[in-house]
């Protein structure tokens, strides 16, 4: 083997090598952060271009404050827009009450162009790759909340869907907020990919779709207790 050769060998398994323990380590720092969260955990997904006055984002905002005065922790992407909203409608409540922390930003090197999150200046992860973000915004939630986003948030709603499908997660319900910017998605879903069995009609009803924030916090409320009787049953047993 040339020397070039050898120089290119250790110098891309360097490379791959030094990535794999950058993303091991955080995936271990991310999981030691999420464990410190009191469960149970809904993950809020949304998008980061709406402007904080905007209605999505007030209801976000509305929906995280209103789970954590019900004892449930919240988990974002911790960026802007919705996610912004939802992480200082929980962090108000926490500072309200002197409470323990009950949200968590999870978000990704190289979105800084995106804006600052103001409200999560303590509890927030940061990782290099999308997939170990999303794995720690999914992997220990119990229920999730879909407010209206781009190509991003429409990636992480089918990325739940796919795992759910595979029996990866838990089938649960998961809530749509927003019937104006959804209803398209799903009638295309039902009256085409469901015609022509590229998706399993059953798997459709797992998507509620909710414009009253009353309405998602009682659904997520509710999965959130059945989630509680089922892990106490284990303990039980």
């Amino acid at each position: 083997m040339a020397m070039g050769s050898i120089k290119r060998f250790f110098y891309t398994y360097g490379v791959l090598l030094k990535d794999a323990i950058k993303t091991t380590s955080q995936l271990i720092y991310g999981v030691w952060k999420v464990s410190k969260l009191p469960h149970p955990i809904v993950t809020i997904f949304g998008g980061s271009r709406f402007a904080q006055e905007n209605k999505y984002t007030r209801q976000a905002h509305e929906l995280a404050h209103k789970l954590v005065e019900r004892n449930i922790s919240v988990i974002t992407g911790g960026g802007p827009g919705i996610m912004q909203a939802a992480s200082c409608g929980a962090m108000e409540v926490i500072k309200k009450n002197k409470s323990r922390a009950r949200t968590l930003g999870i978000t990704v090197s190289g979105l800084e162009s995106e804006g600052i999150n103001e409200c999560i200046v303590d509890d927030y992860i940061t990782t290099d790759f999308f997939f170990a973000r999303k794995w720690l915004m999914i992997n220990y939630s119990v229920a999730f909340a879909v407010f209206p986003g781009g190509f991003g948030t429409l990636e992480e709603l089918s990325e739940v869907l796919t795992l759910m499908q595979t029996k990866k997660l838990a089938s649960v319900p998961i809530v749509l907020i927003g019937s104006d910017y959804w209803k398209p998605l799903l009638d295309w879903w039902l009256g085409y990919a469901v015609k022509e069995k590229l998706i399993v009609e059953m798997e459709m009803k797992l998507l509620v779709v909710v414009d009253d924030i009353d309405q998602a916090v009682e659904l997520l409320k509710h999965q959130c207790d059945e989630c509680e009787k089922m892990d106490k049953k284990r303990i039980v047993k």
